[in-house]
């Protein structure tokens, strides 16, 4: 009994993380396209901001307030990257699918007896 418990219980985890997998890759691919869309359109910001910490106006692209010295952490990482999005959405796609292979595979062999 523990024994069925345990292999439908690992079931059940495998297929959550096959569905995290897709979900990741989707959401890799959907930031590939939001971030083209910002890209062609182009970012429209104000040139000045007021500061978060003391309320003085800064510029829009500040990484440091000069007056208080808040850090706004502001860059272009990985997941502002098209290219970025792209290959994360591919791999966790193609690994969800390799995955899902190797699931019904096991699944056939399951019983619930």
């Amino acid at each position: 009994m523990i024994h069925n418990i345990s292999e439908i219980f690992g079931m059940v985890f495998f297929a959550g993380l096959i569905l995290a997998l897709f979900v990741l890759g989707l959401m890799g691919i959907a930031g590939m396209f939001l971030n083209i869309y910002r890209r062609l359109k182009g970012l429209r910001t104000k040139k000045m901001e007021p500061c978060r910490s003391c309320g003085h106006l800064i510029s829009s692209s500040a990484i440091l307030c000069p007056n208080c010295g808040e850090h706004y952490g502001r860059g272009s990482g990985f997941a502002n990257s098209i290219i970025g999005c792209f290959i994360v959405g591919v791999v966790c796609i193609g690994i969800g699918f390799y995955a899902l292979s190797e699931f019904l595979e096991t699944f056939e062999t399951f019983s619930f007896k």
